[in-house]
């Protein structure tokens, strides 16, 4: 009896603890943190941490969530769970600069009102209520950022935009773009190859846009340096730089500036490419590949990639140069394309790592350093093919299509470029005809033979994709109205680039995360077998129906006159077969969904089993044995005693 009754006390006292334990760690240890998860998903990256402690003023977060309103749905409450943990470990990380307020806006309240006039996106939930879902940060100078809305399917990038956010309040100054073009993106004059008369060109569409949102500095095709204030430089189809100018862009990637560069192996968009279909010359290409070499990566020179999988079609045939790449085709952890659904190229480069190639015995060995590391960000299909430029002198699509050979890897047309890296003049400037001794000497201060920090460049194979043909449709159905009709995501793509390249460097160091979520891969296996073995059934079925038919055609065909509408008992024959195994084929079908279902219900039992029986009763039995034995070694003390 004693036993017993020592036994059940400490039982007892285990669940009384266990209990006591929880409720304390809940209300007193609610700011301890320990991340068990492999991908560390609740522990803020370096760059984000940066981020957090960079202000010089106080910041302000107010997350407005309708937590009464969701309490029940189990993904939307498991993701603002998720988010609220997040911006509490922003506000730990910030040291005191970062205010946090969390606000639950019922419905027809001051709070809904004033979530509905900070910006917050009022989702329709109910028949009569809004979710309310989404964080505003301000900052002592007035300044305001918002994500209206925490969708869960942007779980990846989480971190990075509410990074973001904190970056735009500490660094409220608007970005310097320095842009260094030989396209008329901001309209003009140009020869007409046709008239040989000069015409005016329209802007581009992403010209206007970037100077709603930046400040903008022309850069001269000739520039003897680059400004050395800028956020991000823009090479848009730079082409035939002269050495002075290719050494000014190498020095600034060397002193650490971040910079955008799109090439072109042909592009259609520069009015005085010429054309060889009119006898018109010029040259329509853009190389920096004197630069790029020397950091590691190359543009495949004078070759554009061909894709018979994302070729668009048009009423000529398909368009193997022009390419209409969707999700499966652009990098969906990097925060420039992760958001993006399609982008339509045009005759785009092969972005590729590049090795020099080997120097002859007597010559001096190349200087080996650091290489950057290319991270694609859009690809083409793994049946592209690169292709000679000259075949772009085919007017005819099909012509194209019929030499298309298939190739057998994916060719990666825009990447993000990182690392350290040589210049690409190791014995310094180059020299310039005319220049001045004082000029020189201006030009050549400060020289760097390799980069101080890691270079930061997002690379272009493509500089067509940005004209507004390719991805907007402008139109002014009432006069002093335009109407702007996007079919493409290319626009979004180069104001993302821009605003993310313009960030710090902590900012870049901040990329797509894994999701918290994680997918019962067992079951999906499970799925996928049995729609695989339902597929394989039901071919079969339609095979012996193909048959089947076939065999009635073939008896029908043979009769004559008014029997050719009579089945002959051999016709009725086949006909009751094939219903006979068309019976035993569908109920093998059902078989088969029954018994996945069954396998997946078996597993979810077991699962249960698992989680809600058998760890409390290996604990149970373990504090059991635990009691047991301290009991006995007590008695076994108090005899020796």
């Amino acid at each position: 009896m004693n036993r017993t009754t020592t036994v059940i006390g400490a039982i007892l006292l285990l669940v009384i603890a266990f209990i006591a334990i929880n409720m304390i760690a809940g209300l007193g240890l609610r700011g301890a943190r320990f991340d068990a998860t492999a991908a560390k998903l609740y522990t803020l990256t370096s760059g984000s941490r940066a981020i957090a402690r960079q202000s010089d003023e106080p910041i302000k977060l107010t997350f407005y969530y309708s937590a009464k309103l969701a309490a029940n749905n189990g993904q939307i409450n498991g993701y603002a769970q998720r988010v609220r943990e997040l911006l509490e470990e922003f506000a730990r990380a910030g040291a005191g600069k970062i205010k946090l307020t969390v606000i639950d806006p019922q419905p027809f309240t001051e709070a809904e009102d004033q979530a509905q006039a900070a910006g917050v996106t009022a989702v329709p939930f109910t028949p009569s209520d809004n979710l309310y879902f989404g964080l505003i940060g301000t900052n002592s100078a007035d300044g305001k950022e918002a994500i209206p809305f925490f969708n869960p399917a942007d779980e990846k990038l989480l971190e990075y935009n509410v990074s973001k956010l904190l970056y735009s309040l500490a660094n409220p100054k608007k970005q310097n773009v320095g842009l260094l073009s030989s396209l008329n993106v901001e309209g003009g004059f140009s020869m007409d190859p046709q008239t040989r008369q000069p015409k005016r060109t329209p802007p581009w569409r992403i010209a206007a846009d970037l100077k709603q949102t930046m400040n903008v500095t022309p850069i001269a095709t000739d520039a003897k340096e680059i400004p050395a204030d800028l956020s991000v430089l823009v090479l848009l189809h730079p082409k035939e730089l002269s050495p002075a100018t290719q050494y000014a862009v190498d020095q600034y990637i060397m002193k650490g500036g971040k910079a955008m560069i799109f090439v072109d192996p042909a592009c259609s968009s520069d009015p005085n490419g010429g054309n060889p279909m009119t006898g018109q010359e010029g040259s329509n290409v853009s190389d920096l590949n004197p630069l790029l070499n020397a950091w590691g990566v190359e543009v495949v020179a004078s070759k554009f990639v061909a894709d018979i999988t994302t070729g668009i079609t048009v009423p000529q045939g398909q368009m193997l140069h022009i390419l209409g790449l969707k999700e499966e085709n652009l990098n969906r952890e990097d925060p420039v394309t992760a958001g993006l659904s399609r982008i339509n190229i045009g005759t785009a480069g092969a972005i590729r790592a590049f090795s020099a190639p080997k120097a002859a015995a007597d010559a001096a060995p190349a200087a080996e350093g650091p290489k950057l590391t290319i991270q694609p960000l859009a690809q083409s299909s793994d049946k592209a093919a690169l292709t000679d430029v000259a075949a772009l002198m085919i007017p005819d699509p099909k012509a194209l299509a019929k030499s298309y050979a298939p190739g057998t890897e994916k060719l990666t047309m825009i990447a993000r470029l990182s690392g350290k890296v040589n210049s690409a003049f190791p014995a310094g400037r180059p020299a310039v005809e005319g220049e001045t001794p004082e000029d020189t000497a201006k030009f050549t201060a400060g020289f760097l033979a390799a980069s101080k920090e890691p270079a930061n460049i997002l690379l272009f194979a493509d500089a067509d994709f940005l004209n507004n043909m390719f991805w907007v449709r402008e139109s002014e159905p009432i006069p002093g109205l335009p109407m702007v009709q996007k079919f493409a995501d290319n626009g979004d793509l180069f104001l993302s680039s821009v605003d993310n390249m313009g960030g710090s460097n902590e900012l870049l160091s901040v990329r797509a995360r894994q999701e918290a979520a994680r997918p019962f891969t067992l079951v999906e296996d499970m799925q996928k077998r049995a729609n695989e073995r339902y597929r394989t059934e039901e071919q079969m079925l339609e095979k012996e129906l193909e048959v089947t038919q076939q065999k009635i055609n073939e008896l029908q065909a043979k009769k004559q006159g008014g029997d050719a509408f009579v089945l002959t008992p051999e016709q009725q024959k086949e006909v009751e077969n094939f219903q006979k195994q068309a019976l035993d084929t569908r109920k093998k079908l059902r078989g088969v969904k029954s018994n996945l279902r069954q396998d997946i219900e078996r597993l979810g039992t077991q699962l249960k089993f698992i989680n809600v029986g058998l760890i409390p009763i290996l604990v149970t039995l373990g504090a059991v044995g635990l009691g047991f034995y301290r009991v006995s070694r007590r008695r076994a003390a108090s005899r020796a005693a």
